[in-house]
């Protein structure tokens, strides 16, 4: 019942802003709020039909999260230090000192490929297993961003619709002739459509493809992650499998400075 109450709200709030504007006197203070009500209420109003607000609510967790990248690295690190010594408990033949220490690993993948390697699976159904779960989590990481570009197209969308209110609410102030009413209604048409633009290519887009190049450092380092385990599985050493994360963190980093190399080969 959650949803049908945000739905009513988020209803009500562009209702008001599209009632308010076209009943309301000339009042400019009166056009820029109802014309952000009108654009964010209804933005928020589609995404909620659109998906669910329990998705929305998602969403703003997801981005919360996205911007500490400092604490999510910290847990990271420590989780692949213990997977590090599980890796040495198991080269040894230590089992039960390395299942306590995989129950100590952070992440979900890494944590069961770690426990069904010390388990005793075999290698082929591991390996299975995990690229069933990176399939998962790869359509997990995407509907974030899906959803923040599909808000993108809403956004300008009531901008325009704002934009066509003020028009109907100018052409009927040019009966009564108050400059007031007129000024309002062009100022509230023109607004909405700079909310809406605003709203779309100055903040959802750049968090879309933000989020999208954080699902695909997501997916390569969980791709990584599986290539430690079959080392795991192989009974490596864990300076092997240190140092074959690191270089596939060292080419991570490579795109950011490949435009740089390529401009001083092109002179």
């Amino acid at each position: 019942m959650i949803t049908p109450v945000w739905m009513v709200l988020l209803s009500i709030v562009v209702l008001v802003s599209v009632l308010v504007q076209l009943f309301a006197p000339g009042s400019g203070l009166i056009a820029v709020i109802t014309g952000l009500l009108l654009v964010v209420g209804g933005t928020l109003l589609t995404a909620v039909m659109s998906h669910s607000q329990q998705a929305v609510v998602a969403l703003w967790r997801h981005v919360c999260e996205f911007r500490k990248p400092q604490e999510a690295e910290a847990g990271e690190e420590s989780g692949f230090q213990h997977f590090l010594q599980a890796a040495n408990f198991y080269r040894r033949g230590e089992i039960r000192p390395a299942e306590t220490v995989v129950q100590q690993i952070d992440d979900p993948l890494l944590r069961r490929g770690a426990q069904l390697v010390v388990d005793g699976f075999p290698r082929d159904q591991i390996n299975l297993s995990l690229q069933r779960q990176i399939a998962d989590d790869r359509n997990h990481l995407r509907r974030p961003a899906e959803m923040v570009r599909s808000m993108s197209g809403y956004a300008p969308a009531f901008g325009m619709l704002g934009t066509l209110l003020g028009l109907i609410q100018m052409l009927f102030g040019l009966g009564s002739g108050d400059l007031g009413t007129i000024g309002a209604a062009m100022g509230f048409a023109m607004l909405t459509t700079v909310y809406g633009l605003v709203m779309a290519n100055l903040v959802l887009k750049p968090i879309a493809s933000k989020l999208e190049e954080h699902g695909r450092r997501q997916i390569s380092r969980r791709v990584a992650y599986l290539q430690a385990v079959m080392l795991l599985c192989d009974k490596q050493h864990a300076e092997l499998i240190r140092e074959m994360m690191e270089e596939i963190e060292r080419k991570q980093e490579m795109p950011e400075v490949r435009p740089q190399f390529e401009l001083a080969a092109s002179r």
